[in-house]
């Protein structure tokens, strides 16, 4: 008897796995994100010159920069789809190209994705999901328990480290999906693997999301992980996309140059940025690490050299001729030990100093002087 009773729950518990884990979803209608041109991708600044559909440089771009950049360029950090639905479960089954996970980073952060909800009350919820499978070649993701009549929209965010294919979007057959797009300028960010995501635990987490968020503005993110090095190819490209506000966040990666040469790369990106905008926002930012006190102080030493060449870029090329040339300074953001997992990149807490307590500070200030 008792044998019976273990083979039929054992029966019943696979039955189970088998419709989560397989292509067994009856009440259920798929969405290729592919083949559908319909659904609209945010966080793109070339969406429609792309090689991939979640790639972030415009295809014509790949013998233009770097191989380690045109690789980057491939991890879909930034990117995220807004909603409205009726369905009370969506089902997300995607495959991811790269590593599963990084030293310094989780695997959800790395190859998961995120979402949220934004309430008719203006609050934004996370909402919770569960990876019913977490493999290389069948990422799936469930959200069940949806249908809150309070929820304006959702926002799903699409991994930080990792370049995904065969995205599919499953909500029940019945019901309905509408996608939202926001017409105004971006705010462009071009940076390092601080503005790319390392170390957010989750793709909602890293501080370009976070202040997405917390402004009207979609946001372009444009970080390169050990990669963000005001190359000429990138200022070009960004320069030539309008943009409410733009965010050069370089510092940490331009430590390897020389003093001379990170001072003509900070000249030549506001030239550049000036010469198609010329009285559009421009954010300049100090290496914010330079705060944090180390026993072992070789890095340290040399956050405060770049900083040293920044500070006279701003001093020569900035003060007295352009007011609409901003600076970030890092006591602003105010990292400590306990902001980072590495003395170096932001943990979650330091994610939310990063957006909060001073980018979105700073972008009130230049909202209100604009009004």
């Amino acid at each position: 008897m008792m044998n019976k009773r273990f083979f039929i729950l054992l029966y019943s518990f696979s039955c189970w796995v088998s419709l989560l884990n397989g292509q067994e979803y009856p009440n259920f209608r798929w969405i290729d994100f592919q083949a559908d041109k319909t659904v609209v991708v945010q966080g793109q600044g070339w969406g429609n010159d792309v090689v991939n559909r979640f790639d972030r440089l415009p295809g014509i771009y790949k013998d233009s920069v770097r191989q380690d950049v045109w690789r980057l360029s491939r991890n879909s950090s930034g990117i995220y789809v807004d909603f409205t639905t009726n369905s009370d479960s969506l089902v997300l089954e995607y495959k991811y190209g790269g590593k599963e996970s990084l030293k310094n980073m989780s695997s959800i952060g790395v190859s998961g994705m995120d979402m949220y909800a934004k309430m008719a009350s203006g609050k934004w919820i996370w909402v919770k999901g569960k990876y019913v499978s977490f493999e290389k070649d069948k990422m799936q993701l469930l959200f069940d328990g949806l249908g809150n009549d309070k929820v304006l929209f959702y926002r799903l965010y699409f991994p930080l480290y990792n370049n995904i294919s065969d995205f599919q979007f499953g909500i029940r057959h019945n019901a309905n999906i509408i996608w939202k797009s926001n017409p105004e300028a971006p705010i462009i960010i071009y940076g390092t693997s601080i503005a790319q995501g390392a170390s957010a635990s989750r793709a909602g987490l890293s501080w370009s999301a976070i202040l997405g968020r917390e402004t009207r503005s979609p946001i372009i993110n444009l970080g390169f992980s050990g990669n963000g090095r005001l190359e000429k190819e990138l200022v070009d490209l960004i320069a030539k996309k309008k943009a409410s506000i733009y965010i050069i966040d370089c510092l940490p990666n331009l430590v390897a140059f020389k003093d001379e040469d990170v001072y003509q790369r900070l000249v030549y990106a506001l030239n550049r940025l000036r010469m198609e905008n010329p009285t559009t926002p421009i954010i300049f930012t100090e290496h914010a690490i330079a705060t944090i006190e180390l026993v072992n102080d070789a890095s340290q030493k040399d956050y405060e050299r770049v900083n040293r060449n920044f500070n006279r870029f701003i001093k020569d090329q900035v003060e007295g001729k352009d007011s609409n040339v901003y600076v970030l300074k890092a006591e602003e953001i105010n990292l400590g030990v306990n902001s980072t997992i590495d003395g170096v990149h932001p943990s979650d807490l330091g994610m939310t100093q990063y957006a909060e307590a001073s980018y979105l500070r700073l972008i009130n200030r230049i909202t209100a002087l604009k009004k």
